[in-house]
């Protein structure tokens, strides 16, 4: 009975060794560093980040599709901003939105036809290794992975898909703004203002106001004003964090529980006309900002 057993589990060892099958389901690992990128705090763009990352392929495959077949190479797949959008429950909208700030970022490039798109993730091999770690937890390494005896060789139910150890630095390309200075100049990050980040936060925080069903450049302008001036208006409040997407947030948080007449239709008894709920246009402005942060604006 023991040879049997012993047989038993020597034929499981070598199928967890055996190549991860196209259909195979199996670990997928992250590695912490992926919450100091800087979307990470929106959860739509990490959401997106991490499913692009979970469907690249990790070999060469051919994909059969009505045009014939279609050759993926490694961290490359097919899809489409609708079927992405099913996937994870985004709208086809914010995942389009989302994969452009991805493509402006370096992050991925796209080959599209009338039917669909090959989506591949930029520098998938250099931080994706084929092998495991000695402990199984970091993903991969910067530096290649020597191939040990089979014994060592990642189960198959181990696939590495997952950002690497230096994710900020080897995930984006040299000279993005996004990409993490050295150890010792940390202190110095550069943050940069995402309009469509903006728009969201707005959307979701403040959905009894006006909205826009587009941003057009004139409205990009206006975010960016608001932003420069709020920073300065914030900093004398005594905030201990800089004006950022955090402070933005409780602010309209803030208007929508203690301003609620902005977001009211009101009947004007002196002249017989309607006062309309108010817009994004006069939300974000900043000196309605330093009378709200005073308490000014709050209802009466």
């Amino acid at each position: 009975m023991s040879n049997v057993s012993n047989l038993a589990e020597a034929r499981e060892a070598r199928r967890l060794q055996q190549p991860r099958t196209q259909g195979g389901k199996g670990f997928a690992l992250l590695h912490r560093k992926i919450m100091d990128v800087p979307f990470y705090k929106d959860p739509e763009a990490a959401h997106l980040w991490i499913h692009l990352l979970l469907r690249a392929n990790h070999e060469q495959t051919v994909v059969s599709t009505d045009v014939g077949n279609v050759t993926c190479e490694r961290g490359e797949f097919i899809t489409g901003r609708n079927a992405l959008a099913s996937e994870t429950g985004l709208s086809a909208d914010r995942v389009k939105a989302l994969l452009r700030k991805f493509q402006n970022l370096g992050m991925i490039t796209t080959k599209s036809n009338n039917r669909f798109t090959v989506l591949r993730v930029v520098k998938y091999d250099e931080y994706q290794s084929n092998f495991c770690p000695a402990d199984v937890q970091p993903v991969s390494s910067a530096n290649p992975v020597i191939p040990t005896h089979s014994g060592d060789v990642c189960p198959a139910d181990v696939q590495p898909v997952s950002t690497d150890n230096n994710i900020l630095n080897n995930l984006l390309p040299n000279g993005s703004k996004y990409v993490a200075p050295a150890e010792e100049n940390s202190d110095r990050k550069v943050t940069r203002l995402s309009c469509e980040e903006v728009w969201s936060a707005l959307k979701e925080c403040v959905p009894d106001a006006r909205g826009w069903s587009a941003i057009t450049p004139k409205r990009k302008q206006i975010i960016q004003k608001f932003w420069r001036e709020a920073k300065p208006i914030a900093k004398q409040f005594g905030d201990a964090e800089p004006f950022g997407m955090t402070a933005f947030r409780q602010y309209l948080n803030y208007l929508h529980t203690s301003c609620r007449w902005m977001f009211e239709s009101r009947p004007d008894q002196k002249t017989g006309k309607t006062w309309q709920k108010r817009n994004y246009e006069f939300i974000l402005n900043s000196e309605l900002y330093a009378q709200v942060r005073e308490g000014d604006r709050d209802d009466r």
